[in-house]
């Protein structure tokens, strides 16, 4: 009867044993989880107060310098797809063009003179040969001469105010 008694006493601690195991796992993970969940609810807040600083210390502070790191994520204006006869005559270009801008304002700014700008890129895409636009080097320099077109037409004198970059979204010579 000795070893019956010491033999049940022997299996009981070994089930608290497992459950205290268990119960210590749980109460970890709810306690790990807790406090990754608040993090990521108490961080939030702070980030959309930084971001709104950062638009408002913008235009206080000289707007458009160039190590100045975006405060909003990136606006794009999208153009209609450009075809153009290039300046070789033997061929034609077909590209469709993105404009990242500096914010809202230069958008609706492009959108109200969207014929100018129109108008400037066909005189400038048609200057072109299909030679010069074959090349990577010719693309980037298109891209750059877009840049200083557009905003030369919406009157702005900073890259970083204006466009800040261009994007083709298809680029075909035939």
């Amino acid at each position: 009867m000795a070893k019956e008694e010491a033999a049940a006493d022997a299996v009981v601690p070994k089930k608290k044993g497992k459950m205290l195991i268990i119960i210590l796992a749980v109460v970890g993970v709810l306690v790990i989880g807790g406090g990754l969940g608040a993090y990521v609810l108490l961080s939030k807040p702070a980030v959309e107060k930084t971001a709104a600083e950062g638009e408002e210390g913008e235009g206080a502070e000289g707007a458009g310098e160039e190590g100045e790191e975006e405060a909003h994520a990136p606006i794009y204006v999208k153009l209609e797809a450009f075809t153009v006869n290039l300046a070789d005559q033997e061929s034609y270009l077909q590209t469709e063009i993105q404009l990242m801008v500096a914010d809202a304002k230069v958008g609706e700014k492009m959108n109200a003179r969207l014929p100018e700008v129109r108008d400037a890129l066909i005189r400038l895409l048609s200057s072109k040969t299909a030679e010069e636009l074959s090349q990577q080097e010719g693309k980037d320099k298109l891209a750059s001469e877009i840049q200083k077109q557009v905003n030369e037409v919406l009157g702005i004198k900073g890259k970083l105010k204006g466009v800040k970059k261009v994007l083709f979204g298809a680029f075909i010579i035939q």
